[in-house]
């Protein structure tokens, strides 16, 4: 990564943005962050932690014009920005189809006007999702997005939305996409700021509310630790031949998902799962709105015990081949992840 120019980063102070400005600022880069107003205190807080200069904060809002920012902030920006990343979105399997559309359709687009306003961009980075397949089954390729495919809720739909976009844009905005899967804590750590996905899973677990499961789960589910995430989203587009594809940043060789229980059970102490029962049950059950909340699992998370899908990782483990980086596999840090957890929790 070359460390001229200003990098442009949405989506701080974020669970990925913290830590991927870290990472660019160890690199030598000069970033600015947009921030809401509502997040100041937490991006200053995260920023002053870095070396003195390295970032700037700046005031907007992606699903505003012109993203919201002040004029003479914007011009400056306009003449000074060589990279941008696209982090920020709404990541909730339950996101009301109106804020998605406004967060990531609306906000992607805007991000795409001001991207084509740049003096000197060399390339857009935009953080999409493996889950803009939807629910297709079986094997999904990088560069694959319409194949006529449903959703199985709006976050997938609108960021499947707004993929297209800055696919259609190709010409005009030079862009590289990336996909990741479903994203967990630190490898090394264990640390995360988000206890939502497979830790309702391990709460289930711990709490013994996993003796039956939904469906028997005999399909993969590719779990990524947030450290793999960032280096992959630091590193690829530094590299040549990069530009203009798609990357899944995903397990190659994932577990299934009744294998995750059966691990996280044997290392909380509890019995692992003696049967299962049909899936159609559990949804029956947490679409009754106080027993959704209790057991903290939403109603929208059930299908993805089932779902018979591969994401083929080819463009991603070829762009990493001569460097340093690779996803591990989940039995290397699954007891970090869950030491974290029962720390917090």
């Amino acid at each position: 990564m070359r460390a001229t120019g200003i990098t442009f980063i949405t989506g701080y102070p974020g669970f990925i943005g913290k830590r991927l400005v870290e990472k660019l600022v160890g690199q030598g880069r000069r970033v600015s962050c947009l921030i809401e107003e509502r997040f100041r205190e937490a991006a200053t807080k995260h920023a002053r932690a870095l070396p003195s200069g390295a970032v700037k904060l700046v005031a907007g809002d992606i699903t505003q014009e012109g993203l919201a920012i002040e004029p003479k902030a914007r011009a400056s920006l306009q003449r000074t920005i060589t990279d941008v990343y696209h982090l920020a979105a709404i990541y909730d399997l339950t996101v009301a189809h109106d804020v998605g559309e406004r967060v990531n359709v609306q906000g992607t687009q805007n991000v795409l006007d001001f991207c084509a306003s740049l003096k000197k961009l060399r390339r857009l980075n935009y953080v999409s999702t493996c889950y803009v397949s939807g629910d297709r089954r079986g094997m999904v390729f990088e560069e694959e997005l319409d194949k006529g495919q449903g959703f199985k809720n709006h976050y997938e739909e609108t960021k499947f939305r707004a993929e297209k976009l800055v696919r259609e844009r190709a010409s005009e905005i030079p862009a590289s996409i990336f996909r990741p899967s479903i994203v967990v804590g630190d490898s090394v750590t264990g640390e995360t700021d988000k206890f939502d996905g497979p830790y309702m899973t391990f709460a289930a677990i711990r709490q013994g509310l996993m003796i039956l499961t939904p469906g028997r789960g005999e399909v993969p589910i590719n779990l990524v630790p947030v450290d793999f995430v960032v280096d992959c989203l630091a590193t690829i587009p530094g590299i040549d031949g990069t530009e203009g594809k798609t990357f899944h940043l995903a397990d190659p060789d994932p577990v299934t998902v009744i294998e995750v229980c059966r691990l996280v059970s044997d290392r909380m102490g509890v019995p692992r799962p003696l049967g299962h029962y049909p899936p159609r049950l559990l949804k029956m059950v947490l679409a009754i709105k106080p027993i959704s909340d209790l057991l903290g699992i939403p109603q929208e998370t059930v299908v993805y015990f089932n779902h018979q899908v591969v994401y083929d990782c080819t463009n991603t483990v070829r762009a990493l081949r001569a460097t340093q980086v690779s996803c591990p596999p989940l039995k290397s840090y699954l007891n970090n992840l869950l030491r974290f957890y029962l720390d917090i929790k």
